[in-house]
């Protein structure tokens, strides 16, 4: 995990405050960034991190500020050719509550 990431988290939680962490958990065909890759999102949708940018990420960032307002998780698949990004990959993100 990226340092800044985990720094941000760790500060999270000793303040209470709340965000969210999306992962990129698994991607077929080309795609900007591969599994395993992380970004935060803050309820003012300041993020740390990034998961590969364009439609997909404005999206990801959108259903994270609806995790940290709900308090459930999300695993979300996207097709990013259905996206328009030029890659035509796909990949599934897991956005939890932090």
């Amino acid at each position: 995990m990226n340092r800044e990431i985990l720094a941000a988290i760790v500060e999270i939680q000793r303040s209470g405050e709340t965000a969210a962490l999306v992962t990129l958990c698994s991607t077929r065909g080309s795609t900007p960034r591969k599994a395993g890759t992380k970004m935060l999102v803050y309820p003012d949708g300041k993020t740390i991190g990034t998961i590969g940018g364009g439609a997909l990420e404005h999206q990801a960032i959108q259903k994270a500020l609806e995790v940290i307002r709900t308090k459930k998780p999300v695993l979300w698949e996207r097709d990013l050719a259905d996206e328009g990004m030029i890659c035509g990959g796909s990949g599934t993100v897991y956005i939890e509550c932090i």
